[in-house]
């Protein structure tokens, strides 16, 4: 009997060493995807940057098209006015000519904001560029850890696998029905250290024959709260004390 709890314990704790190596495995997938979706948003802010700046730029280009028409076009109306005949038309040009100097001198406000603006940007970019670069680089280094990390993980996997078959090849097929049906509802955990008089998992008291016969090793007995196979080691207690 003995035996086959001290076999039942370390099928318990392979399992639950097992258990948290797939949890831990099953997280780093989630943990990449975490961070590409950092660098995704890094170069999203770069792209915006990017487009800002272009878009700053075309602005730029079509505001000096723009003067350098109004410039020609002034040049003209001074030209034209040194031939008007009659004072109505030389009014009407000088206000052509005053109408037309301000719209450069408006259009070179634009421009003079426009290249604020480019300046700004280009900054701006610089910046996005260098934390685009950055985070990739330190992103690939995390990526490398937690794949150096998976390679520990299943190779310690495989071997705790390939430990838990030794010990279910030396447990009886019908103490391990009951394990796997009790695990099967309890979240994984079957068997519960009977230490004091008390279940360590759920910590109700254990009743004094019930706790006698575990340690004479007697019989199975199950927790009257927690359903949960007891076990009752002298290791247990040592650890517990």
């Amino acid at each position: 009997m003995k035996t086959e709890i001290t076999n039942l314990v370390k099928l318990q704790k392979l399992d639950d060493v097992i258990r948290a190596l797939e949890s831990r495995l099953a997280e780093i997938p989630k943990e990449v995807e975490t961070l590409e979706r950092e660098i995704a948003t890094e170069k999203g802010n770069l792209k915006a940057a990017l487009d800002g700046l272009a878009e700053v730029q075309k602005d730029q280009r079509a505001a000096e098209g723009t003067l350098s028409v109004a410039e020609e076009k002034l040049g003209k109306y001074q030209v034209q006015l040194m031939s008007v005949k009659s004072n109505d038309e030389y009014k009407a040009m000088q206000r052509q000519i005053e109408a037309t100097k301000g719209e450069i001198s408006d259009l070179e406000t634009k421009i003079l904001q426009g290249l604020d603006a480019v300046d700004e940007l280009e900054a701006k970019q610089s910046t996005r560029e260098q934390e685009l670069e950055e985070g990739q680089k330190k992103v690939a280094g995390m990526e490398k850890e937690l794949d150096v990390e998976k390679a520990k993980l299943e190779a310690e996997l495989a071997t705790r696998n390939d430990g838990r078959k030794v010990v279910l090849g030396i447990i009886p097929e019908a103490t391990l029905s009951e394990y796997r049906n009790i695990a099967k509802t309890r979240g994984g955990v079957a068997m519960a250290a009977a230490v004091e008089e008390r279940c360590q998992v759920c910590m109700v008291r254990v009743r004094p024959q019930v706790f006698h016969e575990l340690r004479m090793y007697k019989k199975f007995h199950q927790c009257g709260n927690c359903g949960r196979i007891l076990y009752f080691l002298e290791e247990e207690q040592a650890a517990a004390t």
